[in-house]
């Protein structure tokens, strides 16, 4: 998917709350993968991260998203709010410098 599709599927109130978190952090992995590292989506954010000029605080959100999303989901509680984990899904990409 594209970070566009995801970033709506985050929007889509219709969806459940973990469906909208995951999409909003599957948006986040999609800035991150322009790294190019290969390993596990730890390692890809984890490099990425160094990258992105995100604050230490949404740093360690994605962070959570991440280690959510890889070992939770879809399962509660959630790390964050849809609408927060979307907020951070739009600074991550505006951080990336990518269009």
């Amino acid at each position: 998917m594209t970070y566009e599709a995801l970033i709506r599927d985050a929007l889509a109130e219709a969806n459940t709350d973990s469906t909208r978190v995951r999409a909003a952090f599957d948006a986040i992995f999609e800035c991150c993968k322009t790294t190019g590292v290969p390993g596990s989506p730890e390692v890809a954010v984890d490099t990425a991260l160094c990258t992105l000029r995100l604050s230490a605080d949404d740093k360690d959100k994605v962070r959570q998203l991440c280690r959510w999303a890889i070992h939770v989901a879809p399962l509660g509680p959630l790390p964050l709010s849809p609408d927060a984990a979307l907020a951070l899904a739009l600074r991550a990409h505006l951080s990336d410098g990518d269009d």
